[in-house]
Parts: structure tokens; sequence; C-alpha cells
């Protein structure tokens, strides 16, 4: 017996009236698992439906709530289903579809044609008997499906039955669907599944329902909350997929309909309200395994599943490659944002799956092959490139963060006029009068433009061709690859070979690059000229929690910028400290955090600051080692003043902070970094070539001034000084003070102590950072504590001050942009030799240089490959050492003394000697007078000459002989290898390499490995025998070597995601914005922005909790937001339309449970009245909550007179609150033909003027 079906005796005594689309037959299945919450509003979303089903079948799933008892009370016990709590979805659906008759017209005798007989005349009328025997067709029966957490609009299944009655050969028919709090957001309107296994619904998050996507159009699938579906297709696919018990069963459903060349339509005027209980973890899912499953898990198992049983076999293998691939993707980027969790769901959701190649392959064969071509429905699928650009729109959204309200309102939805009218023209104005307004409340962008400009000014003479190179900066490698291979390699073809560690710093140059599409130039370029504004911009970021003005903090973010150590840094090529000026700020403000020094006293700080002070000295000191020292004091100062404050009890929290950010860049840069502990002085080195100590005297010093060129300093810095003095006469914020002093001075310490042994730029930009701190926090307030004191001498004094010191950065930019930053670092052809030397290095020979330079008393010289050294060979010299015999030659050979210096020069493979310009004269004399030298040119004032000697890397010498040998046997080489064809010759010979000997030098002489000799105490040799054949000379780098740098790049990849910030705490993200404005705030330690603001949050929470009580809470329980309340109190311009689906008022009472309240009660809305004309029954009376015995009075599904029959049943209206928002009978003025479209509808949801829908193309074409 159905819902409004009736026997043949009440057919005789009266007849029935056939309900709106007479000839469709619709049964609800309705399922339910712990859905209590929502399924007062499902059923009465599902009972108060204008066009009523015909049954209604409930199932529930082993419920632990009372979602069972309220089925049973609401439809009969005799119309719910009692399954185990494992049963899934599809499970429940099947049992319900197989439970439930198929409603013949004997069963609905509005089908058939209506009697002859009159009971009223008590005459026949034969009219009647002209009609066919089923005046309204063979009726057809659907399914409409129903979650127990989405509830229906009045006229939901009126609409989708429109749909179906204007196409019929539609099968599949699903709502729009809307959020359940925030009742304007779109959920979906339509869904898809992308390659990757991503659902797609090409909405944007939070994109509230404007009507753009109100088009009756073909979709790939629609969701199973509402999906109305033909049952005669249902039970030809076999119903849902056992194997999908939850999610992704909805597109499985659909999509192999659509193979089977069936239609799915949305229907966007149907309405539904949806929970997504499961997937926000609302409540477990138990229908996945014996445990309980994470949605995520369960959705990207199901997702794989779908994808891999219904691709095409020609495409199967590219799916799952990119599933593949797309999942270890997705995994590393859930452990860099701190979500392991989601990343192992990805693991075990994708394994799952593919470790059951039996499923798979039944699935598919239980598919068979598809009825429609894959062209016909790759529309309906998301164009390629759509999810990279969502994933790529969302990131940059979370880095962007919130927008504001008038920016974000639209989306990419949102309507765009063709231009202001002319009533808009002074809106217009004004509203860029206020972004002017904006702008200049956010100066940071001005203030980089500012600097950038000027930047470009005072480095003109660094722009153009040519590499940059001078000072202590190298030139960089022409590749990209050329620098990673300089950091990775164990070898490196520096002076005579060294398997010395690569400077760290390579590294970080070479992933700059790598971002700038493998340009080295550009990159070194970028660090350098760039690094003054990105100076100021990051010292103004970061002093946002020092002063709240933010005039004062770009004052101070303008001097930082053009302190001396910065500029000089430019002028002198020196690359470590241009980056240390970058991030010192930002490091500056992770260890204030780390430190807890703005902290309430027994408030720890997070770990998330240690690590990323952690992570920020770990750049730095690859830069500039001299940092962590300065790091290591500043700490053990800290620990100390904690230790002296009382805080004992803290003293392991912050000990162990200390020991991660310490013992971090140590572990991280290992095994350089090691050398540094082995030899402190190298602490004082930075990246590139080593300066010349004792540049600057303690007054340039103290002057901000580490000397060099471009490195001035100015009189009125002195003002900074002294203002930095005056900070500590103020009375309040005296730690803040006396710390930055204290950095200053340690920063003042090192610098004097670098000064003895190099540049002394990096130890003085502390210095000056912090002073230009406590100046800062000194010169905040200052009018008002000024005007507060009597006119006298001390507010000349503080104007002369506060002059100088705003005088000062100005002075020195103008001087920069007027002097230039060129210094000895320019823009010049790279190569260090002359052009044809350049060439001929690159010869089979593979001969070098022996470049020699110095003064009176000390010579320097540099043994070069190639056209010259490249960036990091300094500093991988310099870490290999001297080498005494190299030292031996080169001295007797500028002594004059021996007439062997050409021969041990060849040994070297030494073809050239160039004595650089500015050398002594003595020094070229006494070459043109060594025997076996030639001079060949004089070029800008350099000399060179040629050994009169055939000289080759690589060559064959008697074993006695050894690199004396008067005539050696040249043998191609490479840089480092060698492959080519030996002769054979006498016994007793020896290859001889002329690079360092090492352990790593491997060769093998048609297959056969050589024994390894060293020639001379110092090169790489092996022993040939008398035969010859192919040689292979390879060096192989340290199973050691290759062992730190794999842990190095995972401990760094560590370190940054530990420096990241964490995941926040879980909200319900589909509550409106004021809705998450109202969840209580959490204490939370830190000093990131976040943390402030919630701690802020807290306080007026507390504050204002004595005045204000929430209305309904009880004793000792905590009070629950109404997710109503706020939605209800929304300043929109769509708030006034039309709504059927408006959210109902709440009583207070119910305030502690906001799902307690029945927002279909009587009463519980605006009072019910009587609608005039139309009679008083009620069918279906108001849900009244699980105490009502009766809660549908008279209304019982198995009476024998039910009223839902009477003379004209679908005249009612349902009682209870009516909504003033909607349509036809539910308007309060009652008129049932008050809605009937508006005239421009026809061309919005895609109706013909006789209101007939259009048959809607598979390819979407007809979709504009």
């Amino acid at each position: 017996m159905s819902v409004h079906s009736q026997s043949a005796a009440q057919a005789a005594s009266y007849e029935a009236a056939a309900p709106q689309f007479p000839r469709h037959v619709v049964t609800a299945v309705i399922v339910s698992h712990d859905g209590a919450r929502w399924l007062p509003d499902a059923l009465s979303g599902l009972l108060g439906q204008e066009r009523p089903v015909q049954n209604v079948i409930g199932a529930d799933t082993g419920s632990a709530d009372d979602s069972a008892r309220l089925l049973t009370e609401a439809l009969g016990d005799e119309r719910v289903l009692h399954l185990a709590r494992r049963s899934g979805f599809g499970t429940a659906v099947d049992e319900a579809v197989r439970a439930a008759p198929v409603l013949t017209p004997d069963d609905l005798p509005y089908l058939k044609r209506p009697s002859g007989w009159d009971p009223v005349t008590r005459t026949w009328h034969d009219e009647a008997y002209d009609m066919p025997e089923l005046p309204h067709g063979e009726p057809v029966q659907w399914l409409w499906l129903l979650h127990d957490d989405c509830a229906p609009a009045p006229d939901a299944l009126a609409e989708l039955l429109r749909v179906a009655d204007a196409s019929p050969s539609t099968a599949v028919i699903g709502p729009k669907l809307r959020s359940w709090y925030d009742r304007r957001q779109l959920l979906e309107a339509g869904v898809s599944i992308a390659r990757s296994g991503r659902r797609w619904t090409g909405l944007d998050r939070r994109e509230q329902d404007q009507g753009q996507h109100d088009q009756v159009r073909a979709v790939l699938s629609v969701s199973t909350a509402g999906m109305l579906i033909r049952r005669d297709v249902y039970e030809q696919l076999g119903g849902f997929d056992r194997r999908l018990p939850l999610m992704r069963d909805d597109v499985d459903l659909c999509w192999r309909a659509q193979a089977a060349g069936h239609q799915v339509l949305i229907a966007p005027d149907a309405v539904l309200r949806h929970a997504e209980a499961a997937s926000r973890e609302r409540r477990p899912i138990d229908c996945v395994g014996r445990s309980v499953a994470g949605p995520h898990r369960v959705d990207k198992a199901g997702a794989v599943y779908t994808l891999l049983v219904n691709a095409r076999g020609a495409v199967l293998p590219y799916v799952l490659l990119r599933l593949v691939l797309g999942t270890f993707l997705r995994v590393l980027a859930y452990l860099v944002g701190k979500v392991p969790g989601q990343a192992l769901d990805e693991l075990a959701g994708l394994f799952g799956v593919l470790l059951r190649p039996g499923r798979i392959m039944a699935a598919r064969r239980r598919r068979g092959k598809p009825a429609v071509e894959a062209s016909e429905l790759r529309p309906l699928f998301p164009p390629p490139g759509a999810t990279v650009r969502a994933t790529v729109e969302q990131v940059a959204s979370n880095f962007a963060g919130r927008a504001a309200p008038d920016a974000s309102a639209g989306g990419r939805h949102g309507a765009v006029e063709s231009g202001p009218g002319d009533d808009d023209a002074d809106f217009l104005e004004v509203e860029q009068f206020a972004r002017l307004k904006r702008m200049a409340r956010r100066p940071a962008p001005v203030l980089f433009a500012v600097l950038l400009l000027v930047s470009l000014i005072a480095c003109r003479g660094l722009l153009g061709g040519g590499a940059l190179t001078g000072g202590a900066l190298l030139p960089a490698p022409g590749e990209v690859s050329d620098l990673w291979a300089r950091y990775f390699h164990g070898w490196h073809d520096v002076g005579i070979g060294s398997t010395a560690s690569a400077p760290p710093y390579l590294a970080v140059v070479a992933l700059v690059a790598t971002v700038c599409f493998g340009s080295t130039g550009f990159a070194v370029t970028l660090l350098l000229v760039a690094s003054v504004p990105l100076a100021g911009l990051t010292a103004y970021f970061a002093s946002r929690p020092l002063v709240t003005s933010r005039l004062l903090r770009a004052w101070a973010s303008v001097a930082y910028a053009f302190l001396p150590a910065a500029t000089g840094a430019l002028a002198g090529g020196r690359i470590g400290t241009a980056v240390l000026a970058i991030l010192l700020p930002l490091m500056a403000r992770a260890a204030i955090a780390a430190s807890g020094l703005r902290l309430a006293p027994g408030v720890r700080p997070s770990f998330r600051a240690a690590w990323a002070y952690a992570l920020l000295l770990t750049f730095t000191t690859a830069f500039t080692p001299v940092v962590w020292p300065i790091a290591v004091l500043l700490g053990l100062g800290l620990l100390v003043l904690r230790f002296l404050d009382g805080n004992r009890d803290k003293i392991v929290a912050y000990l162990l902070r200390f020991l991660a950010v310490v013992v971090s860049p140590m572990v991280v840069l290992a095994p350089w970094s090691l050398s540094l502990l082995t030899e402190p002085s190298r602490f004082f080195l930075e990246a590139g070539l080593a300066s010349k100590p004792g540049q600057a005297s303690w007054l340039d010093l103290l002057g901000f001034s580490p000397g060099g060129p471009k490195a001035y300093g100015s009189v009125l810095l002195l003002g900074v000084v002294l203002a930095a003095l005056g900070a500590l006469l103020r009375d309040e914020r005296q730690r803040a003070v006396r710390t930055a002093w204290v950095a200053s001075l340690v920063g003042l310490l090192f610098a004097g102590l670098a000064n003895g042994s190099g540049w002394a730029g990096p130890p003085a930009l502390v210095y000056g950072l912090a002073l230009l701190c406590a100046a800062a926090i000194g010169a905040e307030g200052i009018r008002t504590r000024m005007m507060a004191l009597g006119f006298g001498w001390k507010q000349p004094v503080a104007v002369l001050i506060a002059l100088a010191a705003a005088l000062a950065p100005l002075w020195a930019a103008v001087g920069w942009m007027i002097g230039g930053a060129a210094g000895p670092v320019e823009r010049r052809n790279p190569e260090q030799v002359p052009a044809f030397v350049a060439e001929e290095s690159g010869s089979a020979d593979r001969p070098r240089t022996l470049v020699l330079d110095g003064d009176a008393g000390h010579v320097a010289y540099s043994l070069v490959r190639g056209s010259g050294a490249r960036l990091g060979d300094a500093d991988i010299a310099a870490e290999a050492g001297e080498d005494s015999r190299l030292n031996d030659v080169v001295a007797h050979l500028v002594a004059g003394s021996g007439a062997d210096q050409t021969d041990r020069l060849g040994g070297y493979a030494v073809r050239y000697v160039l004595v650089k310009d500015g050398a002594p004269r003595e020094m070229g004399r006494i070459l043109d007078a060594t025997p076996g030298l030639t001079r060949m040119s004089q070029e800008d004032g350099s000399a060179l000459w040629r050994v009169d000697r055939r000289v080759s890397r690589v060559a064959i010498v008697s074993g006695s002989g050894g690199g004396t040998a008067a005539e050696p046997v040249a043998v191609a080489a490479d840089p480092v290898d060698a492959h080519t064809k030996v002769p054979a010759g006498p016994g007793g010979r020896v290859l001889r390499i002329a690079d360092a000997a090492d352990e790593g030098w491997q060769a093998t002489l048609d297959g056969k490995p050589l024994k390894p000799v060293t020639v001379d105490g110092w090169a790489q040799g092996f022993e040939l025998p008398a035969s010859g054949g192919r040689l292979d000379l390879t060096h192989e780098s340290p199973l050691t070597h290759t062992l730190w740098m794999t842990a190095q790049g995972l401990l760094a990849v560590v370190l940054v995601v530990m420096a990241l910030p964490g995941r926040r705490r879980d909200v319900d993200d589909d509550l409106p914005e004021e809705g998450l404005a109202a969840v209580p705030a959490q204490p939370v330690e830190g000093e990131g922005r976040r943390a402030r603001r919630l701690r802020a949050a807290q306080e007026a929470q507390a504050a204002a909790a004595p005045e204000a009580a929430v209305p309904g809470a009880r004793d000792g329980a905590d009070p629950v937001a109404d997710p109503y309340a706020a939605a209800a109190q929304q300043a929109d311009p769509y708030a006034a339309q039309a709504d059927p689906y408006a959210p109902a008022g709440h009583d207070p009472q119910y305030a502690a449970d906001p799902y307690a309240a029945d927002p279909y009660a009587a009463g519980q809305g605006v009072p019910q009245q009587a609608v005039p004309g139309m009679p008083q029954q009620q069918p279906y009376q108001d849900w009244q909550g699980a105490s009502q015995p009766d809660p549908y009075g008279a209304a019982q599904y198995g009476q024998q007179y039910p009223p839902a029959y009477q003379a004209d049943p679908y005249a009612q209206h349902y009682g209870g609150a009516y909504d003033p928002y909607g349509y036809g009978q539910q308007q309060p003025y009652g008129d049932g033909t008050a809605y009937d479209g508006m005239p421009h509808e026809g061309a919005a949801d895609g109706t013909t003027h006789d209101g007939s829908y259009r048959e809607p193309r598979r390819d979407g074409s007809d979709q504009q």
C-alpha cells in the first residue's frame, strides 16, 4: 500500500485527483546512519513536498542514536528496514528497492480512466468512456534517493519531475545542493571526476548561489543526495557497486548509466540542503573495513576504483600512471603541509585498490563494452589543466589571505557590467580615492617600489651584457646544471683537484637559478641588485610586532636598507652579505618569537618559531658563517636570563629550543660545517674570494661602516646611535630596548673580530639592525612624552637627533644614486685569460694556466682550468688548502732559481703563465730569462708566456722517469674522465694524471682494472701493461659522500616542513563567515599572527562573559553557537529576494541545542494563517519531535480511508509556519496561482515559449 494509494472501494465512492506530473510514480528511499541531528529536517522536507511521493521506504544502518526511532515514528514500522551497522549506502538502497513494490494503476487509481458514474448527481457521463485506459500514459517508475543529512525544498521533487517530463530520455536527474548552514552557498550543481581522481564540481570555494548555474544541462554525475533515477535503469545497471560502500558511488553509477546510453541532467530549480556529515567528519564511517575509516581515505579509494573500472582500455595505463604519480605528489604536499594523516590516507586509499587487481578486472568485465563513444562523454569531464589551475588558485588564495568582502563576493562567476553610468561616475571617483587611501595605509608595496627604483638607478652600470664579477664575486657558470654538479659531485676540478666539500650556498644559488628558468647570471644579479629593496621590504614586515607606527617602520626599513654594509656588499660583490641583509630581519623576528621575550611570564614559546629560526639561521650560515656564533652567544645569554628570572621550571624547554636552533645548521650543512668547528677562524669568511683584513677603524664600525668600496658611513648616522641611547631613558619597554642593545654590542664585538681577518660586513649588519630597533622603540610616542615635559633643552636636542636620524637614510640614498653602485664588481666578459688560451684549454690535452699576481713582498697565484675560476671555486680551494709542492714550484719560478722550472710546470699540465696587471715588473723580467718560457703577448697590462714543451693532463710516462720523462705520450681526456684508446708500448709504463691522488680514481684497460700508484708524491697514476687497448678513467664519489648528500637533502626538507605553519583546528567549512567567527577562540601559544589574534579573541570573550549570558546554556555546559543566528544577520543584497528555502527562526530555549528546535513546527516561525478558500484538512501534521505518540495523526499509511484522498487532495496546504518568501500556496495570501514563473525564465532555465524543456545534447553544445 502506497502513501497515497486507495482501494477499489474508495475509487467507487469518489474520483481521485491526479497529482502534478501524474504519470511519474516516485518511491522515496531515505537512508539513515547516526543522523538524528539532521533527520527531523530531512523528514519534514520529504513529507512536506508540494508534489508528494507515492511511496517511501526508510533504511537505518544500525544507528547508535535515535535515527531508527525517528524513521519509525514518521513512516511506520512496516516501512523501515533495519540493517547492519557496516551496511553501505548502496546496500541500504538495494534492500529498500527490493522491499518496495512497483505501484501499478491498480494501486494508484488516478492513473486509470475515471469512472463514468457521478455519485453526487447519480448520473452517468458517457464522455469518460471515450478516454484511453491510461489517460496519463504508461506510468514511469522513479526512485528518489535521500540522505538523512539532506533536506529538500518543498518544490524539489516537482522541479525534478518537471525536467523528467520535458526530457523523456533522461534516466538520472539531480538537484542543486546548497550548504546546510550557509543556505546561499553552493556545494554542487552536477559533479564530475578528473583523471587525477579529484571530485570536480567546477565551483569556487564558498561560491554563493546567484543563479549563475541555473541551466538544465547534461553532466557526468549528480550526487546521491536527492538523485532521481528511473527504477528500470537502476535495476538494469544492477544498482550501486558494492565495492563502493560510500563516496564516489554516485559518480560510478552515473558513469555506467552514461556508458549504457542514458542521459544525466541537473535540475537547478530543485534545491536541497546538504550537511555532508560523513565527508566533514561529523559522524563516523563504519561501512568500510572492520574499523572506523577517515573520509579522505574512503574518498581516495573510491576515486581510484571508479577510474580504474570505468576508464576505457586505451587510456587505462595513462590513468594508472597519473594516479600513482599524482598520489605521491600529494603525499609530499601533505607532508610539507604537516598533515601526515592525509598523506597516509592517500597511500592507503591507492594501494588498498591496486593490491586487489582481481576486483578491478571483475568489475570491468561486469561493465562490458560501452554503448557510446568516448568522444561523446569527453565534454562531461574537466578540461585539461582545470585541476592544476584550481590547485594553483587555491594555493595562491591561501598565501594571499582573506580578500576584502567587496573584492571576493562575486567570485569568478560574478556579473560584469559594460561600464559605469552617469549615476555611478561620482561613486567610482570616490571609490578610486578610497583605493588610494588604502594604498597609503599599506605602504609596503610603495616602499618596495621606491627602493627598487633607487636601486635600479644606482645599479645602472651593473645592468646589461656580460657577467657580474669583481671584488669577492666570481662569475657564475653558464648553466644551472654546472652549479648543481659543483655542489653534488665528490671531485672538484679546481687547482690540482680536490675532494673538499662544496660550500652549501651553491645549492641555494642553484635553486634560485632553477626558479629563474635556469639562468645563473640572472639569479646572481637578482640576489645582488635586488638585495637593497628586498632588505627594506623584509625589515618593514619584520618590524610589525616591534612598533605600531607605520611611519617609524618605514623609516627604520629605509635606514636598514641603506646601511653601509648593505650598499658595500653590493659594490664589493659580496653575495653572502647581500643575502644576509635580506634574511636578517626575518631571522631577528623569528628569534624573538622563539625566545618568548614577548610572551607573558610562564608561557612557553612555540616550537615552530624555533624551527623557523633554525631554518633561517641555516640559510644565512651557508653564506655568512659568522652569524652562527653570534646566535649561539645570544642564545646562551637568553638561557642565563631565563634562569635568573625564576623560570627554572621552563629551563628545559628553552634548552631544547636552543639546541634545536644551534644544532640544526651544523647538521644540515655537514660535512662543510664540520670544517668550521675544526678551524674556527673560517667563521669570519663568507661566500666568495677572501677580503683584505683591517679595512675599517673602530670609529667606522661605531658608525655602521665595515669599510671597503661604497661602504662609507655618514656623520648623520650618529643620530641613529644617539636615538638608540635615548631609548634607554624610556620608562616602558625597557626589556625590548636592552635586548636590542645587547644584540648590537655582540654584533659590534664580532665586527671587530671579523675586521682583523676579513670583511666585517655581516656582524656590522647585526649591529646596525639592533640599534635601529632600539631607536624605533624609543621614538614611538616621543611626541607625547616631550609634550608632557616642560620646555627645556631636551626638546631641541630631541629634534636635532630626530632630524639627523631621518636625514641619514635619505642622504645615503641620494649619494648612492649619484655615485652608482658599481665598484670592484662590474659586468664584463667572464673569461680571466685571453680568448685563444681559453679555447685551447678545451682541447684534448686540457692544458692549464698559471696566473701570477702580488706585490714586492707577496706573490699570489692560482692554477686556472678552462676560461677561469667560477662561483664557488675560491671556497673549494680555501677548503682544500694550499699545495706545498706547487708553492715551491711558484717560489722557484718567480725567484729565477733552477733550470727545470718548465719541466715541473709541465707536471702540473701548465702550458701558459699569465702575469696580471699591477704585478711587479721584476716578475716579468725573471720570466723572460727563464729557460723554456716564451713571451706571447701583452694585453691590458697583463703579460703571457708559453711553456716550450708538450703538456697534457693525462699522459703516459716511463716508470723510472716518472714525471720528468723526456717524451711523455699525451692521452686525450675530458675535464675529469678519459675514455680513449692507448697504444701498446714497453713494459713499466705509468698512466699519469695531473690531478691529486685519491682513492676515488679508477682506471680500466679493456675492462681490466689497473693498479693505482702515486706519481711524484702527489699525482694520481696507474700502472700500464705493454699491450694497448681501450682506456676508461673515472672518478667515483665515495659512498660516504653520497650518504651525506642524501641525508643533507632529507634533513633540509624536514627542517622546512617543521618551520612551516601547522594545520589549523578543523572548523565546519560550510559555516558562513559569521559562523566561523562564532567558534570560541582557543588558547594558542606562539608569536604568530594567528596566535595573537586568537589570544586577543579569547581575552575579549572572557571580558564579555560576565556581561552577557548565553540564553539556554546549562550550568557547567558550554554554550553552542547557533549556526543560523549569524546567517540571519547578514546584510546581503539578495536577502530580500524570494527564497523558498529561507531558514526559520529559532526559539531561544534551544540555544544549547540548535537541532532540538523544529523549523517546521507550528509557531516556530511566522504565526500560522488560514488560506482563504482552501480546505483546512492536514494530511500530514507538523513534526513535533520524537515524543509525539502519533506524529502524523489520522494520516497513517495503513488506514482504510486516508484523508490524503479527499475530493481535492492536492488543494491542501501544510499547517505550521508558512514561508513568507514561498511560492504559490506557501505564501501568506495563499494564492495557488501566484507563482507561475517569471516572464524572463524561458530564456534563463532552458524552456521554450510553450513551457517545455528543450532536449539537451549529450556533448553540451547547446549550453552557452
